[in-house]
């Protein structure tokens, strides 16, 4: 008996749909366990953690008061904590606690005073990143907490110092958290842009942020994405293949990228230095003066073999971009190709005694100082504050 259409077309149909429902069992099963690999490969990238005994503490942050280390270290994430704010994407939102304050202007405390970006006198603005904003030290460890103590110590008690540090800000956000502020009718005499780290952290042209992502998914930008690519975006087995093809961003999962080449080296360093040109420019013509500070950095001129705990270069993540960046700014430096015209090169700096970092990228308090100091002194030696209020006269003598 001849099998009818219907029975063929049924043992097709049939073929089909178990082919069909194995590749997807099949897929799925690679999928699982491609992530199960994955996961296994991000545990064992070796992290920075130290016991926090009073010892290891003494050992970082050179201190007698491990305690009050234990404290800070405690809501360090509150560092780290940020909102949305337009243009730059995010800031500091107000905190308070007894080593970290946030006020609602978005700067942090020097200390026990509050500051006022609006009162009369001398006004120095710092902007940075997490290092500026101090990260893992207390209010008056900070680098601009210093360069207030050291402007004080040499006279200056009238000028006030205001830390703008942002965690993960680089210097395209730091140059929009500016213009907001001159926009608003607030200027500073002096602006210090402290860069380097985070520069090189976002290898990335056009520029990106840490809330980049976020802000994408939560404006749907994704669904006018091919289905394909979004799917290899997130497919384990895609990351898995590039993991094994050598790229070393599946593993590390941070906000930043790592730079493919040495052509993505010479952008970002020609985006940090024509970021300070721009900002150079609008301090000419609003009327202030501007500092840049290339900052310190473990993965250039520094021996790490210094460090209390060892740092593998796995814990750098995309920090290691700076390993190649740095050389490149310094020769550019050497051959004239950088804006100099303030530009504090401190990128070989260290404390001259004690520990210099507390985790792979954050400063001491010792380094901390060691930066303030320099930019305390090349405001005061650049003449870029106002002249001091005169002293005081006494009252005459009344006539007997």
């Amino acid at each position: 008996m001849r099998p009818t259409r219907s029975n063929l077309f049924g043992r097709v149909f049939s073929t089909v749909a178990v082919t069909l429902l194995s590749a997807v069992i099949f897929i799925a099963a690679a999928e699982y366990g491609a992530g199960l690999i994955l996961k296994q490969l991000r545990d064992k990238r070796p992290l920075f953690t130290v016991p926090d005994t009073d010892d290891n503490i003494r050992k970082l942050f050179d201190t007698d008061s491990p305690a009050r280390y234990r404290e800070i270290v405690s809501e360090a994430w509150r560092q780290a904590d940020t909102v949305y704010s337009p243009f730059v994407e995010f800031r500091m939102p107000p905190y308070q606690s007894r080593h970290f304050n946030i006020v609602e202007d978005g700067y942090r405390l020097n200390g026990a005073s509050p500051g006022d970006l609006r009162a009369a006198g001398p006004k120095v603005f710092v902007f940075g990143g997490s290092t500026t904003l101090g990260f893992g030290v207390g209010d008056d460890e900070t680098i601009p907490a210093y360069v207030e103590q050291a402007l004080k110590a040499a006279g200056r008690s009238d000028v006030q110092v205001f830390n703008f540090g942002v965690f993960s800000y680089y210097s395209t956000q730091e140059r929009i958290a500016l213009d907001r502020l001159l926009t608003a009718g607030i200027k500073p005499d002096v602006a210090v842009f402290v860069d380097g780290i985070n520069d090189f952290y976002y290898c990335t042209i056009p520029d990106v942020s840490a809330w980049t992502e976020r802000l994408a998914q939560l404006a749907q930008v994704r669904a006018r994405v091919p289905i394909l690519i979004e799917l290899s975006r997130r497919s384990n087995l895609v990351h898995l293949a590039r993991h094994l093809g050598g790229d070393k961003a599946v593993i590390v999962r941070e906000w930043g990228s790592f730079c493919t080449g040495e052509g993505d080296v010479a952008k970002v360093a020609h985006r940090l230095d024509t970021n300070r040109r721009i900002i150079d420019a609008t301090a000419e013509r609003i009327g202030f003066k501007a500092l840049f500070v290339q900052q310190p950095v473990p993965t250039y001129a520094y021996d790490n073999r210094k460090r209390p705990f060892p740092v593998q270069e796995e814990m750098l993540g995309y920090h290691m971009n700076s390993a190649r960046g740095y050389p490149l700014m310094a020769q550019q430096r050497s051959q004239g190709q950088l804006w100099e015209r303030g530009l504090l090169w401190l990128a070989e700096l260290e404390p001259a005694e004690g520990n210099a970092y507390i985790d792979p990228i954050h400063y001491s308090p010792r380094l901390n100082k060691a930066i303030g100091d320099k930019i305390a002194q090349a405001i005061l030696a650049e003449g870029h504050l106002p002249p001091p209020p005169p002293p005081p006269t006494a009252p005459p003598t009344p006539s007997p």
